[in-house]
């Protein structure tokens, strides 16, 4: 029997009760800690933990029934341990959903998360006291077992990576994350992880409306199977979160939450990434759906405040105004409800991002949201000039690449909408996945996105890129399969990311806090940064930068918010700095 130490999905009522008995984990105490569930079945004793949901509970519990299980399956623990005993590791082929779970079965405790990657489990390997699980950092850290270090790899990481990070890797040193589509088992204190998943390349016989009909299925029947208990979305007026809105209307009056920013449309001004405003589009569905809509306005001392608490519900730095702006919205959905869709993850499945199509990015052999690089190391402290960030961006970048296969009659661009999708997945949706799940769990909000499904994924990863960008509209193949439910001009709407604050206020305010932090001898951002760099970077409001450091969106004010979270971070957390 391995000794191991489970924790996921801490009710937050329950938080300081759990951390408390984390704290007090002794040799002699290796169990499962978290709300477990045992099962019995025949003189077979299994403890479960789940965290998460399954959307498929009703064909599982068929093939149970083909497999010798006659008695009705209660609940989603026990379903899972029949499943494990009727397929075994292959059970994950059967299972459709968004989690992450433990089973310890005795002669081994079984580890999983979903295929994309919607639930995050971390683990630890402590010799005398086993392995260590959690669904998050902290709770690992709590134990006590584990000393928060973050070492010269944890700090590449970061510096050459962030706020997205290797999806197997934390920047703490010891601490992993076990990848999207992977299991882990564990036998007498030994690891053993393996891929059950990935994309698989197969040719696409079906007429541009045969794809579009079954696009359109596929998206219909993920909303629907996740719309139990949750006739809710938020609402961007945007392609995807208004697709949600229209099929959920089609089940009743649906509420849809938007946001926006003070002062934002005085001070808008659009780009290639923001083309427009959401206000009149969100109109245009409230009105449609005949939606319950509330519009959330959030200010820009709000915004800053909400730094630190988005960044302790990641343990980590983030994606800055990005993160505590989502965080902020939830919070003012749950006095409504607990559970609402979003839009996430559609722009990975069906190549919305510019990098897909903008020849100046379509061609790059690297992260292409990654391309500040170069402007990023003038930023580094000349004691980091030995890391080799563009040797190691390389070896992460064809590491990920590597188990793609293309078919002989995919075309050029067949073939990066292939490469564009993979890194997508491990990578930029990822970072957007644990910010959608951590904002939301800090604010007891499930936050469900349909279109991260599976299924929808298998089918759209085999489009031929001339479908998907049909018409030479990013998603192409999307708005032809939903332009009969949607107004024309929501339907073909050049795509807006997550909406970002224009207001020069905030600028003036990160300026501030950042301005405190270099002001502060201690900070880290001076073993980390060139202080003269650093300095121009605050006095001129991130404009000495000029690219974004990451995505899109993250530029100016936005960078001051991530440094400002680097240097929180090290404050909150207090890890052991190494560079040496």
């Amino acid at each position: 029997m391995s000794n191991y130490l489970a924790v996921l999905n801490i009710p937050k009522n329950a938080e300081n009760q759990w951390l408390h008995k984390l704290s007090n984990v002794t040799k002699s105490n290796h169990h499962m800690l978290s709300h477990f569930t045992t099962i019995k079945v025949m003189n077979e004793v299994y403890h479960v933990v789940f965290d998460g949901e399954l959307y498929n509970e009703a064909e599982l519990k068929s093939a149970l029934r083909h497999k010798g299980v006659e008695r009705d399956v209660a609940s989603t623990e026990e379903m899972l341990v029949y499943a494990y005993r009727a397929w075994g590791h292959g059970m994950m082929n059967h299972l459709l959903g968004a989690f992450a779970f433990v089973i310890d079965a005795g002669k081994e405790v079984f580890v999983a998360k979903d295929q994309m990657g919607l639930r995050p489990i971390f683990y630890a390997q402590k010799k005398g006291m086993g392995i260590i699980i959690a669904s998050r950092i902290k709770d690992i850290l709590a134990t006590k077992a584990i000393k928060p270090i973050v070492d010269r790899k944890g700090i590449r990481e970061l510096l050459s990576l962030g706020p997205s990070i290797s999806e197997n890797m934390t920047l703490y040193k010891g601490i992993a994350a076990l990848p999207m589509g992977h299991y882990m088992v564990i036998k007498k204190n030994r690891i053993q992880i393996k891929k059950y998943y990935e994309p698989i390349s197969k040719p696409h016989f079906d007429t541009y409306e045969d794809t579009a009909a079954h696009v359109k299925y596929l998206v219909e029947d993920a909303i629907m199977r996740q719309s139990k208990g949750c006739n809710a979305t938020f609402l961007s007026g945007g392609l995807d979160s208004s697709i949600i809105a229209a099929c959920l209307a089609k089940q009743g009056r649906p509420s849809t939450y938007s946001l926006d920013y003070e002062g934002n449309s005085e001070s808008f001004k659009g780009n290639m990434y923001q083309v427009s405003l959401d206000d009149e589009y969100i109109k245009q569905m409230a009105e449609l759906t005949d939606s319950k809509h509330k519009k959330f306005t959030i200010t820009q001392e709000e915004l800053r405040d909400e730094l630190i608490p988005a960044l302790e519900a990641r343990d980590l730095p983030g994606m800055a105004d990005v993160d505590s702006a989502l965080l902020w919205l939830c919070k003012q959905v749950k006095k409504d409800r607990s559970v609402i869709m979003s839009g996430e993850c559609s722009d990975e499945v069906f190549g919305g991002y510019p990098w897909f199509y903008r020849e100046e990015l379509a061609h790059l052999d690297t992260f292409p949201w990654l391309r500040s690089t170069e402007e990023r190391k003038k930023l580094f402290n000349e004691a980091l000039s030995g890391m080799d960030i563009d040797g190691y961006l390389k070896k992460q970048y064809k590491q990920t690449l590597q188990d793609i296969t293309f078919l002989d009659s995919d075309s050029e661009d067949d073939k990066r909408a292939r490469i564009h999708t993979i890194l997508c997945l491990h990578w930029f949706m990822q970072t957007l996945v644990t910010r959608q799940v951590c904002m939301g769990n800090d604010a007891d909000v499930v936050i469900r996105a349909p279109f991260a499904d599976v299924r929808i994924l298998d089918y759209v990863y085999n489009i031929p890129w001339e479908m998907k960008f049909l018409n030479q509209e990013e998603k192409g193949i999307l708005r032809k399969a939903f332009e009969n439910e949607l107004p024309n001009e929501v339907a073909h709407r050049k795509k807006n990311p997550f909406p970002k604050t224009h207001n020069p206020k905030y600028c003036e305010l990160m300026k501030e806090k950042l301005q405190c932090s270099y002001d502060d001898p201690n900070s880290v951002l001076h073993l980390l940064f060139d202080d003269e760099a650093l300095k121009e970077l605050i006095e001129t409001g991130g404009d000495a930068f000029p690219l974004p450091w990451y995505g899109q969106l993250m530029s100016g004010p936005q960078l001051l918010a991530y440094l400002y979270q680097i240097d929180q971070w090290f404050k909150i957390a207090k890890p052991t700095l190494r560079l040496s």
